[in-house]
């Protein structure tokens, strides 16, 4: 009996220490210098408030988006190296691409009833070369909401919400020239684009498919037909990844395809959940 009381009083003690190492680790140690949240692309959120955190693909680098300005920090000595001030800009798009230490970043400003976006890039030291593209009259209020780009290309697809349910597409490419995109529906979710390829896959949220629109300017549904399915989006290899939705409008399964062959069921969901919060990475880890 001696020895089972040992044991315990050894095993939680063990615990407790462990419990403060991990305490440790997290709030002293590894805690950001000030309080902030971390998030990823805004995609669908409103005008990105102080304290957001996106960090780089390795994490070499965090960007702290506030309400005035962006800071940059060097990871992970969170030594601040870049300040950008916001002036009458407010960030509603942020993102860092996945290939290099660059971010894409959707601003927005009123002028004279009209606003003006633009998606700007963003390096983390000062000095470099910063390409932006400005949409300018939009309705009051437009902001960007997501982007689609592809490094092999050199084109990138802007969503722009300019209403509480319509968006409108743009597209620039090497050459820096802007043009609207039509589609067959204003009422559009999530959007990307093939690795090497100049296309447009998109959330038709009239219709409940996926569709997409060629760089020749015809479009197409690519989800199979009988049921509701949103983009989850597309890896490397150019596989697309959809999912079914259930009847309350939830995602239940992913399904894995390819253009000009189709989509085959790849795995059901263990809990049907908001398809705006099922990642890509969560599928192809």
């Amino acid at each position: 009996m001696r020895k089972v009381f040992k044991l315990a009083v050894w095993l939680a003690t063990a615990l407790v220490l462990q419990g403060g190492i991990y305490f440790y680790l997290d709030q002293v140690l590894l805690a950001p210098a000030s309080s902030f949240q971390v998030g990823g692309a805004t995609g669908e959120s409103d005008t990105v408030t102080s304290g957001k955190v996106y960090y780089s693909r390795d994490h070499r680098y965090m960007a702290l988006v506030k309400t005035d300005r962006v800071e940059i920090y060097a990871m992970p000595n969170k030594k601040l190296v870049r300040t950008v001030e916001m002036k009458d800009k407010q960030v509603s798009y942020f993102k860092w691409l996945d290939d290099r230490d660059l971010a894409l970043m959707g601003l927005y400003q009123s002028v004279s009833g009209y606003t003006y976006a633009t998606l700007t890039q963003l390096f983390p030291q000062e000095g470099m070369h910063e390409v932006s593209t400005t949409i300018s009259k939009l309705p009051a209020g437009s902001k960007i909401t997501d982007v689609a780009f592809s490094t092999a290309t050199n084109v990138i697809y802007i969503q722009v919400k300019t209403g509480r349910d319509t968006y409108h597409i743009y597209r620039t490419d090497a050459n820096h020239t802007l043009a609207r995109i039509p589609l067959n529906t204003s009422r559009i979710g999530r959007i990307t684009t093939m690795f090497d390829r100049d296309c447009l896959i998109y959330d038709d949220l009239a219709n409940n498919t996926v569709n997409i629109r060629e760089g020749n300017g015809s479009w197409r549904v690519i989800s199979p037909p009988g049921a509701k399915y949103r983009l989850v989006g597309v890896d490397h290899e150019n596989n697309i990844y959809i999912t079914r939705l259930n009847q309350d409008g939830l995602g239940e399964s992913i399904y894995r395809g390819r253009l000009q062959v189709g989509f085959t069921h790849d795995r059901d969901l263990k809990t049907p959940m908001d398809t705006r919060d099922l990642k890509l990475s969560d599928i192809t880890g």
